[in-house]
């Protein structure tokens, strides 16, 4: 395993969470922690009791807490580097063109702040304090049993 996290989850902090790319990394994930533990699909071993006994989170929740790491760093960057002025962009005249949203990272940012219980406004002030954000990622992930 101390390879294979590193290697599927290289750059993880930028990618948009979708329901098929969180179900792709878990299914992988799953599917190596029963090849180290040489279960078989015939010994009829759920997913819940693999995860309890390797005591490892689900590789999804570790790239969400890569990304709000990450946006904590972008987040307590001053107003003019790229990264920043991107997390406050707004299309020209102020509307997408008509269809379906994009999914894009900040969309992403504000689900995981959603499930952190802050709001985008209150982020960046959380954020300009690198102990108490630190602090918020860690009470969220252990509240999800995560770590």
């Amino acid at each position: 395993m101390s390879v294979v996290i590193p290697t599927a989850t290289y750059a993880c902090e930028t990618w948009m969470r979708t329901a098929s790319i969180t179900n792709m990394l878990d299914v992988f994930h799953r599917r190596c922690l029963r090849t180290i533990l040489r279960i078989s699909w015939r010994d009829h071993i759920t997913n819940e009791e693999v995860t309890r006994r390797t005591g490892v989170a689900l590789l999804s929740d570790m790239v969400s807490d890569r990304r709000r790491r990450l946006a904590g760093y972008v987040l307590r960057l001053p107003r003019e580097p790229t990264a920043s002025v991107t997390m406050d962009w707004v299309p020209e005249g102020g509307q997408r063109k008509r269809g379906r949203p994009k999914n894009t990272w900040r969309h992403t940012f504000k689900e995981d702040l959603s499930e952190m219980g802050v709001s985008w406004h209150g982020a960046r002030r959380v954020a300009s304090d690198r102990c108490r954000w630190r602090g918020l990622i860690t009470q969220c992930s252990s509240r999800n049993g995560r770590n």
